[in-house]
């Protein structure tokens, strides 16, 4: 999102939007002009993104902890979810991963 505002090339910008005119910051730079309208606005949706992205996982996660799933039990914990919720290891006895057999699963 942010290399939007940082490389967009004006002419490019022109063929796109029809403006010339607050192109990349590179590009302003280059030609000896520091405006930073593209990169500030594209600087202002990441910190929305952002913010938006805290207050919605935020207000998901605490109800998920008001109702007890957030986090499983400790015993689960200790234990492992492969034995309490798959009913067997993933790994065999010498820390190498099971094959993948469909057969398994019929």
């Amino acid at each position: 999102l942010i290399s939007t505002g940082l490389f967009s090339n004006p002419d490019r910008m022109e063929v796109a939007f029809g403006i010339k005119e607050h192109s990349g910051w590179f590009y302003e730079w280059g030609q000896g002009s520091g405006d930073f309208r593209l990169l500030g606005a594209q600087l202002i949706a990441v910190l929305f993104i952002i913010g938006w992205t805290g207050v919605t996982m935020g207000a998901y996660f605490y109800v998920l902890n008001t109702f007890g799933l957030f986090r499983i039990s400790p015993l689960e914990e200790e234990v492992g979810m492969d034995i309490s919720r798959h009913k067997g290891s993933c790994y065999n006895d010498d820390g190498s991963a099971h094959p993948t057999d469909p057969a398994q699963f019929a």
